[in-house]
C-alpha cells in the first residue's frame, strides 16, 4: 500500500490546501494519508470532506510542538476528535506562540535587511490565525524579493542561525489532550532528536510509560538501518510502527509524497 501519515497543508507551514492533498492522493493512488498540521486542526474538516466518496483512508491528525525535559520533540496525534475543547485550547496557545516566534524572528533578522515590514506580510495573509516562516517567505516571494520556493530552505537556515523554535508543551500535556480527544500518540522523526541509541531507547521507554502508542520509524531522513532500529524498538516496547514523508508541498521540495509498505496507525 502507498501511505503517508505525516502531511502538512497551508493551514500550518505547507503550501497545499487540504483539497489539493486529497487530489494528489487520487492522482498517485495513495491508499492512506493523515493531515498532521503543526499545532492546528483547522484544515482537517476540509481534508475529510474532500476525501468523502473516495477509497482513500484519511486520518484526522495533528503534530504538536512538545518537549520532554529540555529536549524538543514533535508528537503526532492520529484519529483525534478535532472539536475536543482541551485539544483546541492547547493548540490555540501554541499557535499564538508560533506567531510571536515568527514575528520576533522576522522583525529582528529579516525586516531591516530587506526593507520589508510585518504589515506587508499581513497583507498577503489577512485570514490566517497562525504565522510561520513559510508565510513570511511566501509574502516576500509574491512581492519579488525571492524568485522561487527552491530558495526557501536557505531562508529557513538563515533564520535558524539566529533563533531556534522555543515554544512547546510538556509531552505529558500533549499526550493528555490527544488521549482525551480519542486519539493515538506517536513520536515523530526520532532521529531529529540527535541522541545516541541508548538515549533514544531511554526516551522511548519514558514516553511509553506516559502512554505513547507508536513511533514514526519510516521518515525521509531515516536510513534503512535506522528504520530497522526504530522498528526493533517498537517490537521491544510493544509500540506500533508509523511512517510519514513530512510533506510540505513546495516548502520542502525534496520530500517524497508517499512510502510503500504495510503500515497502519489506527
Amino acid at each position: 500500500m502507498r501511505y503517508s501519515y505525516h502531511m502538512h497543508s497551508c493551514y500550518s507551514d505547507g503550501t497545499d490546501t487540504p483539497e489539493q492533498l486529497i487530489n494528489l492522493a487520487k492522482i498517485y493512488e495513495i491508499d492512506a494519508i493523515a493531515l498532521t498540521d503543526h499545532d492546528t486542526v483547522d484544515g482537517v474538516e476540509a481534508f475529510m470532506t474532500a476525501a468523502a466518496g473516495t477509497n482513500i483512508e484519511t486520518i484526522p491528525g495533528v503534530e504538536i510542538s512538545s518537549r520532554i525535559g529540555q529536549k524538543h520533540v514533535h508528537i503526532l496525534g492520529y484519529g483525534i476528535d478535532i472539536k475536543n475543547v482541551a485539544l483546541l485550547e492547547l493548540l490555540d496557545a501554541l499557535t499564538a506562540e508560533a506567531t510571536e516566534y515568527t514575528k520576533y524572528t522576522f522583525e529582528k533578522y529579516i525586516a531591516h535587511t530587506y526593507g520589508y515590514s510585518w504589515e506587508q506580510v499581513l497583507n498577503h495573509n489577512r485570514k490566517r490565525k497562525g504565522f510561520y516562516l513559510s508565510d513570511v517567505f511566501s509574502a516576500m516571494l509574491k512581492d519579488g524579493l525571492y524568485n522561487g520556493w527552491e530558495q526557501y530552505a536557505g531562508f529557513v537556515d538563515y533564520c535558524f542561525k539566529f533563533v531556534k523554535q522555543e515554544y512547546s508543551a510538556p509531552v505529558e500535556k500533549s499526550f493528555d489532550v490527544i488521549k482525551k480527544s480519542g486519539g493515538k500518540v506517536f513520536l515523530a522523526h526520532p532521529k531529529l532528536m540527535k541522541l545516541s541509541l541508548d538515549e533514544e531507547l531511554n526516551i522511548f521507554k519514558q514516553m511509553k510509560d506516559l502512554g505513547l502508542d507508536g513511533i514514526e520509524a519510516y521518515y525521509p531522513e531515516h536510513s534503512p538501518k535506522e528504520c530497522n532500529w526504530y522498528e526493533l524498538c517498537c517490537e521491544k516496547l510493544d509500540l506500533k510502527v508509523s511512517g510519514g514523508t513530512d510533506w510540505h508541498g513546495r516548502a520542502r521540495l525534496k520530500s517524497p509524497l508517499y512510502f510503500v509498505g504495510n503500515v497502519h496507525v489506527v
